[in-house]
């Protein structure tokens, strides 16, 4: 737990984009799939099919720096069918990464205690 980094998305899918948001998720989702250090890049959607949260784990901090060092193509893709609502990061990060996470929308949560299990 101590090396991971993990944070989560949270978003309204715009209206009418759901199944061009599907499309994207698709390839966002290939595109993880492949980055050494991906450990956990899941999607969620409600049942009104408005709202996604993406929960993301990486190895450590080189591996999601990596995976945000794609943002400049795979933001604007993502930003075209989810208007993003908040960015929780879970995890001690230097403080340069955190300022890739800087904005009003972001939470930074200090881990305290706990394990994980894999």
């Amino acid at each position: 737990m101590k090396n991971h980094v993990t944070w989560t998305v949270q978003g309204q899918i715009k209206e009418g984009k759901y199944d061009e948001f599907l499309l994207v998720m698709a390839q966002l989702v290939t595109l993880a799939k492949s980055e050494a250090g991906t450990l956990v890049y899941e999607w969620t959607v409600s049942e009104d099919k408005r709202n996604v949260h993406i929960y993301e784990r990486y190895q450590d901090e080189d591996a999601a720096k990596a995976h945000l060092a794609g943002w400049g193509e795979s933001g604007p893709l993502f930003l075209s069918v989810v208007d993003m609502d908040k960015v929780t990061v879970f995890s001690q990060l230097s403080e340069e990464f955190a300022q890739a996470f800087a904005g009003p929308s972001s939470v930074f949560m200090k881990p305290v205690g706990g394990f994980v299990k894999f």
